[in-house]
């Protein structure tokens, strides 16, 4: 899944998942991971960067340009309700408090699963 972030508007007071610190109004970026919650509000996990973790950021602030599903994405239903959709090893555990200590074999993880979904649903 690729998207394009057309970012806040101006008179919006700045929020870290608003993506205005990150990203560039009308780049393209792939989707790695995507989170609705309960009250149906979106989270799409976004590289911004090959040298920082993969943030979360408000889907508000963004447009689809692809529907590419990932093979090795996989579906989580949430106890306190909405989903999480994305790598099995992602989505499950503490994967990214693994990834937050940069362990290793989290970040083997991240970059095989990465590249997988990036060869599926190429940048353009």
């Amino acid at each position: 899944m690729r998207v394009r972030y057309t970012g806040p508007t101006e008179d919006s007071p700045p929020v870290p998942e608003d993506g205005r610190y990150h990203l560039i109004p009308g780049n393209e970026y792939a989707v790695l991971e995507l989170h609705i919650q309960s009250d149906g509000s979106s989270s799409l996990r976004i590289e911004d960067s090959a040298d920082s973790l993969a943030g979360l950021y408000s889907g508000k602030f963004f447009e689809q340009l692809s529907g590419v599903i990932p093979d090795e994405w996989s579906i989580e239903l949430r106890a306190q309700g909405g989903l999480s959709m994305g790598p099995r090893e992602w989505i499950v555990g503490d994967f990214w408090e693994r990834m937050m200590e940069r362990l290793p074999e989290a970040e083997a993880t991240y970059d095989a699963m990465r590249e997988a979904i990036l060869r599926q649903d190429p940048l353009a």
